[in-house]
């Protein structure tokens, strides 16, 4: 749910010195964090904010999670389409809890998009799939439990040196059944260029997309009687 497989490594076999020859000439790709970077609006992608130990300080407190929940769900203001590359031009067209002002955490970020909504409408949405009761659960486990060990995915996934560990797995497939759902308000889908394509390569038994209306990024807080008869269904055919 949420966040497509893009699939395994692919490495470069079958190459020689000609090869590699070629690719010492070709012109090297721009820093894109640099580039994000740039003025007049500087900014930062939030996979490398989010391996910071602010992150995880910020992850355990109430009142932010109410707002970064409403944000990224239905309820919000969510139009999302897709990326045509990753460059910084194209990644702006995020919004900014996925593309952070520079010099902002996701706590300010959030509180600064949260002062665009009307608070009491946000309350009256929210609390229909999240109430206060369930928020505090989250609230307190975080506190007790830290949320740095949830983050590390973040880490893992954006230090070059760690993604080869996945090299072993280079060139193969996912070959058991799949089903993947995604709520059509959730950006999280358009994050990268043809995402949809990249894993039904991947994927070789894929179910869905099975778009949930009515949900955005957390499909099973905003819609669970939906999930759980796709899951059903997913399950009896298999």
């Amino acid at each position: 749910m949420g966040h497509p497989f893009l699939g395994t490594p692919e490495l470069p076999f079958d190459t020689g010195p000609e090869d590699e020859a070629s690719a010492s000439k070709q012109e090297p790709q721009p820093d894109l964090h640099a580039e994000l970077a740039k003025p007049p609006r500087p900014k930062k992608h939030y996979r490398w904010y989010y391996f910071t130990l602010d992150a995880a300080a910020e992850l355990s407190q109430g009142d932010f999670l109410r707002g970064y929940f409403h944000l990224e769900s239905a309820d919000a203001y969510n139009d999302p389409h897709s990326i045509a590359a990753l460059t910084a031009q194209e990644l702006d067209k995020l919004p900014p809890y996925y593309i952070m002002p520079l010099h902002l955490g996701m706590r300010e970020t959030v509180a600064e998009a949260m002062s665009l909504d009307e608070g009491s409408n946000v309350d009256r949405k929210c609390h229909r799939w999240l109430p206060d009761a369930d928020l505090q659960v989250y609230v307190d486990e975080f506190v007790r439990t830290e949320f740095q060990a949830g983050l590390i995915w973040y880490r893992v996934s954006t230090d070059p040196a760690m993604q080869h560990d996945l090299d072993i797995y280079a060139g193969k497939k996912l070959e058991v059944p799949c089903l993947y759902m995604v709520g059509p308000r959730d950006w999280l889908l358009h994050q990268t260029p043809n995402p949809l394509e990249r894993m039904k390569k991947a994927c070789t038994k894929l179910r869905g997309p099975v778009m949930v209306e009515g949900a955005g990024h957390w499909v099973q807080q905003e819609q669970p009687h939906k999930v759980v008869e796709q899951v059903l269904q997913f399950l009896g055919a298999t």
